[in-house]
C-alpha cells in the first residue's frame, strides 16, 4: 500500500467516524465537546454541517 492510498484510507475513515459521532449526537440531543486553545467548547450538533 502506497503512502497515498494509505492517507485517503485514513481521511475516509475520519470522515465516516466524524459524521458517525454527529449523528450520534443528534439523536441523543446531546452537545459535542472539544477543546480549542485549552477552552472547552460545547457545540449544537444540530448546527454542524455534516
Amino acid at each position: 500500500m502506497s503512502e497515498r492510498e494509505l492517507e485517503a484510507k485514513v481521511r475516509e475513515g475520519l470522515r465516516l467516524t466524524y459524521r458517525r459521532v454527529v449523528e450520534q449526537h443528534r439523536r441523543d440531543n446531546q452537545p459535542l465537546i472539544f477543546s480549542e486553545n485549552g477552552v472547552v467548547q460545547f457545540v449544537d450538533p444540530n448546527t454542524v454541517q455534516i
